[in-house]
């Protein structure tokens, strides 16, 4: 499985704010409101960055042999791709926002409720956009041993011992 790229996602941001940014100054243009989540959708986001942070700390903690009861590699795949699909949300997401953001003050200044909801949801969508290289890093396996006795340090010898 490939790794989150930052170039991808920075360019994922940029055309999802330049897609932002034109569809709310067509909408401005048609006197409609400004294609913008409401704040409390902040919740959702959040929600979601936290469960993918619990589910990243328990594939932490069974790599790292702490865990009491070990999930399985299928679970831990399962958390690493929903990892990496909240880093892209939340650069698409954080990207439109920025970009709604951009029209919202080049027209009118910042300091409106509609500004701040912006505001709010490219700071969620960075959250998720963190959240996902942290769980990224967190499933990511150990070196593997290259002499080919699987990573049991201090047991050399041990096998010849017999």
């Amino acid at each position: 499985m490939s790794q989150l790229r930052p170039l991808f996602l920075l360019i994922l941001a940029v055309v999802a704010g330049l897609l932002g940014d034109i569809v709310s100054l067509l909408a401005t243009l048609r006197g409609w409101p400004a294609p913008v989540m409401h704040w409390v959708s902040l919740v959702t986001l959040l929600a979601v960055a936290a469960g993918v942070l619990v589910g990243g700390w328990r594939v932490y903690r069974t790599r790292n042999r702490t865990a009491k009861r070990a999930i399985s590699p299928l679970v831990a795949f399962r958390v690493l791709l929903l990892a990496q699909a909240a880093a892209y949300a939340g650069a698409a997401l954080g990207g439109w926002h920025a970009g709604v953001l951009v029209d919202l003050i080049s027209g009118g200044g910042f300091g409106s409720g509609v500004s701040w909801a912006a505001l709010i949801q490219v700071i969620g969508g960075v959250i998720l956009v963190v959240v996902g290289f942290v769980v990224q890093a967190w499933c990511k396996l150990p070196p593997e041993d290259s002499s080919g006795r699987g990573g049991d340090e201090g047991t050399e010898g041990v096998e010849g011992a017999h």
